[in-house]
């Protein structure tokens, strides 16, 4: 009996050692427990900036391509072998200055031989010109004779046959006359086809000599001695660099403010410029974007080459005293409305805001007041922040 009971006491013990420990473990997880901190209790650090009073210069940024104004894709005008090319990429050229040459022989050969033929008909009509003054001599003579002959016919000093006979002879004079008046005139009309003809010819011959429509410079050579030239095919390109334009597509919702006379900020040869917005298209492209230009001339086209990329700003205006945020902070909302979060007693709060307009870094916005903090960007986007959401606000 003795050891029995000693033994359910042994029992009791363990048993009783057993429940005190697993009360001190579960006293100490639970200490544990409330010390650790508490999943999505804590505040999110965020980046903040506050909202400032001031001035915004209001601008538009695009990116132009430099174009010339005048520029004349050179072609033939007759079909011909290249003879000779005269001009060569990146050349200076003035107006009138010959770019190509096109053999002109078979040409050449034609005029002579048409010189030829003018000059033979023009001898035949000499010839027969004097044919025509012999007969209004003789047909002057025959008709004197004749009125003579019928003054003696009608006195009866002739017989009336012989006056008869002289007024034939007159009539024949006067018919071979009309009919040499009459080769004269188609001997005429001849000569002035066959100059016709000719001149004709010379203006062929002069197109074979292809010349500089006008002050540039050769920006493409695309024919080479022995090829040929035809029609449309284009030889060279000649580019008049006095003058360019800035070239650029505008979106449609920015029509509202550009118009043209806006002040236009460019950079070349490493210096700040400015220029006018001088002329917007009268209608949009099918991307709808509507075409502007900007004119440049003078010293405002030194640096720039025709065919490359150059950012402009276009002046819109100025805003006076308007709350100004950092551009990072606003959200674009799927509706097209912009928001920030603004961090008000450690919570984010959805703020909805008017764009004013925005210069560089800087966005006004209506609905912010001067001194609040807005949060930025943040490195994963603004999917993981919400409106209440607790924050912690760092500089």
């Amino acid at each position: 009996m003795l050891r029995k009971a000693i033994r359910i006491l042994i029992v009791l013990i363990v048993a009783a050692a057993l429940v005190f420990g697993g009360v001190l473990l579960v006293k100490h997880k639970k200490q544990a427990l409330a010390a650790a901190p508490k999943y999505g209790m804590q505040p999110m650090p965020v980046r903040v900036a506050s909202a400032r009073l001031g001035d915004l210069r209001k601008t538009r940024d695009y990116l132009a391509v430099v174009e010339p104004i005048r520029v004349a894709d050179v072609s033939a005008r007759v079909t011909a072998s290249v003879e000779k090319v005269l001009r060569d990429e990146n050349e200076w050229v003035k107006a009138g200055d010959v770019l190509v040459t096109l053999d002109s022989r078979q040409i050449e050969e034609s005029i002579a031989a048409m010189k030829a033929q003018v000059e033979q008909t023009q001898a035949d009509l000499a010839s027969n010109q004097a044919t025509v003054d012999s007969l209004e001599r003789t047909v002057a003579y025959w008709d004197r004779e004749a009125q003579r002959d019928r003054a003696l016919a009608d006195k009866g000093a002739i017989p009336g046959a012989q006056a008869e006979g002289t007024v034939d002879k007159a009539s024949e004079a006067r018919g071979r006359l009309d009919a040499a008046r009459q080769k004269s005139a188609a001997i005429g009309r001849s000569i002035e086809s066959l100059q016709r003809r000719q001149a004709e010819l010379e203006t062929t011959l002069d197109y074979c000599t292809i010349r500089s429509p006008f002050d540039g410079i050769v920006s493409h050579r695309r024919v080479d001695p022995g090829d040929l030239a035809v029609p449309g095919k284009s030889l060279m390109v000649v580019e008049d660099r006095s003058q360019l334009r800035l070239g650029f597509d505008v979106p449609q919702q920015d029509l509202p403010e550009v118009r043209e006379g806006l002040v236009v900020e460019y950079s070349a040869a490493q210096q700040s410029r400015e220029a006018k917005l001088s002329h917007l298209f009268p209608s949009l492209n099918t991307a709808r974007m509507l075409r502007a230009e900007v004119y440049l001339s003078g010293r405002g086209v030194d640096g720039l080459s025709s065919g490359a990329y150059v950012p402009l700003r276009v002046v819109l205006g100025n805003a006076k005293d308007v709350t100004l945020v950092p551009g990072t902070a606003l959200i674009e909302s799927p509706d097209g409305h912009a928001h920030v979060f603004v961090v008000r007693d450690g919570h984010l709060e959805a703020r909805s805001v008017n764009v004013l307009g925005s210069s560089g870094d800087d966005v006004a916005v209506d609905g912010i007041q001067a001194g609040e903090q807005v949060v930025l960007s943040t490195f994963l986007g603004w999917a993981q922040l919400a409106s209440g959401q607790m924050v912690e606000a760092m500089q």
